[in-house]
């Protein structure tokens, strides 16, 4: 199951459901790989400009952040598999957990662990304070 709290998703790509997740490292390294910044990656991708290139390196980088070992022409034989529309689903996917502000009020649930660790903070201070 993806945690979402660390900005996993999951997604089929190939013929397997896959965990993805985008680190600090990865992100680093899609800007080296493409020659281009994380937005405009994103921007490309949302506007249908996108590169099969683009989408192989994210997909690639997103795997390997949730732990994966996969070498870059396995990524490319689950994208040819899943379809280059499919796979930039998944792309945009993946993209948007890096656009969500997680400390957003909006965005909290009862079932976040730094919503339940402000709770159980909140009832441990002494009333005496």
């Amino acid at each position: 199951m993806a945690n979402q709290y660390k900005g996993e998703i999951k997604g089929k790509l190939g013929d397997k459901e896959r965990t993805f997740r985008l680190t600090f490292e990865s992100i680093v390294n899609i800007e080296e790989r493409t020659g281009k910044s994380i937005m405009v990656v994103a921007q490309e991708l949302s506007s249908n400009k996108f590169s099969f290139k683009t989408i192989l390196i994210v997909l690639h980088e997103a795997l390997q952040g949730a732990g994966g070992k996969f070498v870059l022409s396995a990524v490319g034989d689950m994208v040819m598999t899943t379809g280059l529309v499919g796979s930039a689903v998944i792309c945009a996917n993946v993209l948007g957990t890096i656009f969500v502000d997680t400390n957003d009020e909006n965005n909290k649930d009862n079932d976040s662990p730094l919503v339940q660790g402000e709770n159980e903070q909140q009832n441990t201070q002494s009333s005496n304070t």
